[in-house]
C-alpha cells in the first residue's frame, strides 16, 4: 500500500471508515436480549426520576340526592435513573497501517463492538440477576425486585412476586408461578391483568423449558393429558433463553410490555476518534451514557431455584 499525504488524513478519510464499519457490524451481529426484556426510553438529562400515585379505589353506592365520595391518591417512593458513561477505544499504530495488516485492525474492531454489545447485555441481565439481592440492590420500596413483602401503599398488606418456596423449574413450579402471576396486584389491590409473560431461563433450563411449554402432552407424567401451558387466553408462553442468567436454576416470568424495568439512554453508543502524533497511533472510541434499573415490581415474576 502506497501511503500519500499526512498519516492523519489517511487515517481519519481511508482507515477510520474501515474500522468504524467493522466495529458496527460485530456490535449489531447479535439482538440484544436484554434490551427486549426491559423497557427502553430517551432522555435530554443527567437523571430521570420515576414516580407514580396509586390511583383511586373502588366506587361507592351513590344514593339519590347524595353527595359523591371521593378518594385520595398515595405518593408511591422515588426512583431515581443517575446517567453514567461508558466507553472502550482501540488503537492502530502508522506501522500497522503502513505494512496494510487489515486483517488485524478488522479483528480489533469487530472485538470493539463485541464489547460493547456485551457490556450492555451485562447491565440489562443484572437488574434480574440481582433481583434476589435486597441488601445489596433494594428498590425504591426498600425491597428487592422479586420479593413476598413488596407493600401495597394503598390497599396495605403485601404483594408478591416471588415463589414462597422456592423451586426448580418443572411442571408443578410453573403452575404455581403462573397462577401467582395472574393473581398479582397493584397497590390499590386491583388485579394487573397482565399479558402472556414470557418464560426467561438459562441456556441448562432450555430443553426443559421447551418440553414443558412445547409438548402436546404433559411432559410430566405417562397419562393422556393435555399440556396445558399450550392454551393461554393471551397466547401461548414462549420460552427466552439467554446466557447471561448467572444463575443457572433461576428462571422468571416477565411480560413482554409495561414492566417496571427499565433501559433508560442519553446517548446510544457512538464513535469517535483521536490520533496522537507522538505515538503515530489512530484511535478509534465507541462510547455511551446510559443507567438501567427497576422502579416497580410489575410485570416480573421470579425464583432462584432450589
Amino acid at each position: 500500500m502506497q501511503i500519500t499525504g499526512s498519516f492523519t488524513n489517511f487515517f481519519d478519510t481511508t482507515m477510520l471508515p474501515a474500522i468504524t464499519g467493522s466495529v458496527w457490524e460485530a456490535f449489531d451481529a447479535k439482538p440484544k436480549q436484554g434490551l427486549m426484556l426491559l423497557g427502553n426510553e430517551s432522555t435530554q438529562k443527567k437523571i430521570i426520576q420515576k414516580a407514580g400515585v396509586t390511583g383511586v379505589g373502588l366506587p361507592a353506592l351513590v344514593q339519590e340526592g347524595a353527595d359523591t365520595d371521593t378518594d385520595t391518591f398515595v405518593q408511591l417512593p422515588t426512583k431515581t435513573y443517575r446517567i453514567a458513561k461508558y466507553g472502550l477505544g482501540i488503537g492502530a499504530s502508522r506501522e500497522l497501517v503502513a505494512d496494510d495488516e487489515h486483517g488485524i485492525i478488522t479483528q480489533r474492531s469487530e472485538m470493539l463492538g463485541e464489547s460493547i454489545a456485551e457490556s450492555i447485555e451485562i447491565q440489562a441481565f443484572s437488574v434480574l440477576n440481582n433481583g434476589f439481592d435486597e441488601t445489596n440492590f433494594p428498590g425504591p420500596d426498600g425491597k428487592a425486585l422479586f420479593s413476598l413483602t413488596h407493600p401495597a401503599y394503598k390497599a396495605g398488606g403485601v404483594r408478591i412476586n416471588l415463589l414462597s418456596s422456592a423451586a426448580d423449574l418443572d411442571v408443578a413450579s410453573l403452575e404455581l408461578a403462573l397462577i401467582d402471576y395472574e393473581n398479582m396486584v397493584d397497590h390499590r389491590g386491583f388485579f394487573q391483568r397482565l399479558p402472556t409473560p414470557r418464560l426467561l431461563v438459562s441456556p441448562t433450563n432450555r430443553f426443559n423449558a421447551y418440553e414443558i411449554t412445547k409438548s402436546n402432552q404433559r411432559s410430566d407424567t405417562a397419562n393422556n393429558a393435555v399440556n396445558a401451558f399450550k392454551y393461554g387466553e393471551n397466547g401461548n408462553i414462549e420460552p427466552m433463553v439467554s446466557a447471561y442468567i448467572t444463575d443457572p436454576d433461576s428462571w422468571f416470568l416477565v411480560a413482554p410490555k409495561k414492566n417496571g424495568m427499565l433501559w433508560v439512554w442519553r446517548e446510544r453508543p457512538y464513535t469517535a476518534k483521536d490520533y496522537f502524533e507522538k505515538s503515530e497511533t489512530g484511535v478509534v472510541y465507541l462510547r455511551y451514557r446510559a443507567d438501567f434499573g427497576f422502579h416497580s415490581d410489575r410485570g416480573v415474576y421470579g425464583t432462584p431455584g432450589a
